[in-house]
């Protein structure tokens, strides 16, 4: 076993935590302060002072952090590659697994069950789903995707399925028995096949914790339990945890609050920030030192998170040195500013700049849209992070193919894709149809056609064509005000279908505003696919690609330069957060986004979004009209250059653009 120097390989802060005793304890590490390496140091430390290996327990949130630490651990410890401590390391889920290998039949789970991944749920669930919602067509039930997230967030959450509708899908409500109803079968066949699907295995993990007789093996099995990424943890991990150290008090908690983000998933910021109440007793330290980011970005950082109440304070001080102070750029509208980020990303290139450690972050990805487009024109490769290219997403497509019906009546593909949102409309129907609109002219003459179809599509195939004779008087009329008139239509169905659907209704909003910048449908549907045409080149090294992503999959990651894109009040705050509990998790979102920056972050937004053909004030994010001036980069003259509407050229060097509401005038009063 190799001799570890642990207070000089360690920071001060860092050293204080791994060299301390037992006992409860609450590590807050801030953005980039080496919480990882704490924790690697932390297993070092108690197996170099005569610990055993497997009387330690350390928990992730994926097999990959696992892997990486126990292999760091190892090469602290080790000179002989070919050793290995015996550490119980694992996310949740894995461990959960072991457990129940070992122990689960004390508490009727055999050991020979199966792990159900998500596409074994959905079609366990799917058949179940046939026998419900009797009283509604086929094609209007919830989709399976819809039906297993209500359940999962349910059983997370630990809350009632009636409460997990309310928050998740209030649309559904209604039909609360039919999803209890589904909900207890899938349990049962679950039971009688012997299997467990990801949300069992937490939940038999807790019973296992509670079992009068497993639990205190299991209480007496570890003498160290470390945990990662504790703000992160939901309603049934932190009872887990809650069970096996509260008695014990030997646990120690690293996470920042700062960055829980995921209450979408379950997650929950109170299981961090009660912590300390909870487990008695409990040290806290703080890692504050950042390695990732200039000081000119903590002090942004630092300044934007001080705005939340529900937060235990901190303050990241840089290691680095003195660099740049952030960009805060306002732009015409969102082309300029997908331009003006482009022309910045050719400066970075040219400059030597790796694309890889260029990254460009907004709030949903309907943010990124007319960015792609530019960026496809300007031939820079880019890689999509949480989620397909927005002309790739299915919703998008959907619509699309509405448009191109309207423009060619005889578009088989868009055709087949448009009409399966309609009950009783299957494949063989739909064959059938199109061989009989092939005789028909236009859609004025199929409209009036008598078309032969079965009895079970007839109240679709009305209802279709009832659609298209409404549609059909705008055809001529601005393609974004079109593309409205559809997503009402589109709008039920995806609702049905899409857990998303939320999301997926801000794309198409999205796709509205870039279809009203066109004069006629033919144009608008040439520039899709054109697009689309982009998309297909599949070939490009990774390494060759910007980074293109959402913030809620930027967490954990850092680039040398980072643009912030569409910081507008219809964006970060979202619109539909109004508590003060949501408000907070959308500033820990922005605190997120710009501590992913290393040197170089650029913030910007439009000022105005070309609505429905005609352009739309917007305003600024919340989150940085109280910004103080000194922290940021500003170019008056540029802005008002914008207002005055006089025309911008770009220097190479200087294309900075801003808008500061704390002096400048309303638009309005210039």
């Amino acid at each position: 076993m190799k001799k570890i120097d642990f207070k000089k390989q360690l920071n001060d802060e860092q050293y204080r935590v791994v060299s301390s005793g037992q006992g409860t304890k609450l590590v807050l590490a801030g953005a980039g302060s080496g919480k990882t390496r704490t924790l690697v140091y932390r297993v070092a430390w108690l197996v170099s002072n005569g610990e055993k290996a497997e009387e330690i327990l350390l928990l992730t949130f994926t097999n990959k952090a696992a892997n990486e630490m126990l292999e760091r651990v190892n090469q602290l410890i080790f000179d002989d590659k070919n050793k290995k401590l015996h550490v119980w390391g694992g996310t949740f889920h894995a461990t959960a697994n072991r457990l129940l290998k070992m122990y689960g039949d004390s508490i009727g789970i055999p050991k020979d069950f199966t792990i159900m991944d998500s596409d074994d749920s959905k079609s366990l669930i799917n058949h179940i789903l046939k026998d419900n919602f009797l009283n509604l067509p086929k094609k209007q039930k919830p989709s399976v995707g819809l039906v297993r997230e209500a359940i999962s967030f349910s059983k997370n959450s630990g809350i009632e399925l009636s409460d997990a509708l309310e928050i998740k899908f209030p649309q559904w409500r209604k039909f609360l028995i039919e999803f209890e109803n589904i909900e207890i079968e899938y349990r049962k066949q679950k039971k009688e096949s012997k299997f467990l699907d990801f949300d069992d295995l937490l939940f038999y993990f807790l019973e296992l914790v509670r079992n009068k007789k497993t639990g205190t093996i299991l209480k007496e099995k570890w003498k160290h339990v470390l945990i990662d990424e504790y703000q992160d943890t939901n309603y049934l991990q932190a009872e887990i945890i809650k069970e096996l150290c509260l008695k014990k008090n030997n646990i120690l908690a690293v996470g920042d609050d700062a960055q829980s983000i995921y209450s979408f998933r379950a997650a929950d910021i109170n299981n961090i920030i009660e912590f300390p109440k909870i487990f008695k007793n409990c040290e806290i330290y703080k890692l504050e030192k950042n390695y990732r980011s200039s000081p000119e970005i903590l002090n942004l950082a630092n300044r934007v998170i001080s705005e939340n109440q529900n937060q235990f304070s901190k303050n990241l001080k840089a290691v680095l040195g003195p660099h740049i102070k952030p960009y805060l750029i306002a732009l015409n509208d969102n082309r300029e500013e997908a331009r003006f980020i482009v022309d910045k990303i050719r400066d970075f290139l040219r400059d030597g700049k790796k694309p890889n450690d260029i990254a460009v972050l907004f709030r949903a990805g309907s943010h990124a849209q007319t960015l792609e487009m530019e960026l496809n024109k300007a031939g820079i490769p880019y890689e999509m992070r949480g989620g397909l290219r927005f002309f790739e997403r299915s919703h998008i497509k959907d619509v699309i193919a509405f448009l191109k019906i309207l423009n060619h009546l005889n578009d088989y593909v868009s055709l087949f894709r448009v009409l399966n949102f309609y009950d009783g409309i299957g494949e063989v129907t739909v064959k059938n149809i199109f061989e009989q609109i092939k005789k028909v002219k236009n859609i004025e003459e199929l409209i009036n056609e008598e078309i032969k179809i079965p009895n079970k599509a007839r109240d679709g195939w009305k209802h279709f064509t009832m659609f298209l004779k409404k549609i059909l008087k705008y055809k001529n009329e601005n393609p974004g005000k079109l593309i409205n008139i559809i997503v009402e239509e589109y709008y039920f169905y995806l609702s049905l279908k899409y857990e998303d659907f939320k999301e997926r209704h801000e794309d198409l909003i999205q796709l509205s505003y870039f279809a009203g910048s066109f004069t006629d449908l033919k144009h608008f549907l040439d520039e899709t696919a054109l697009q689309e045409s982009f998309n297909l080149n599949k070939n490009i090294d990774k390494r060759d690609c910007i980074i293109l992503s959402t913030i809620h999959q930027a967490k954990g990651l850092e680039w040398e330069v980072v643009f912030l894109i569409n910081l507008t009040s219809d964006s970060l705050p979202h619109p539909l957060c109004v508590s003060q509990a949501e408000i907070e998790e959308e500033r820990r979102l922005f605190y997120v986004a710009i501590t992913r920056a290393k040197k170089y972050l650029y913030m910007t937004y439009p000022l105005y979004l070309f609505k429905y053909g005609e352009l739309k004030n917007t305003e600024i994010s919340e989150f940085i009209k109280g910004i103080d001036e000194k922290l940021l980069n500003f170019n008056e003259e540029s802005y008002l250059n914008i207002l005055s509407g006089d025309d911008i050229t770009y220097e190479p060097d200087d294309a900075i653009y801003y808008k500061k509401k704390s002096y400048l005038p309303e638009i309005e009063d210039l």
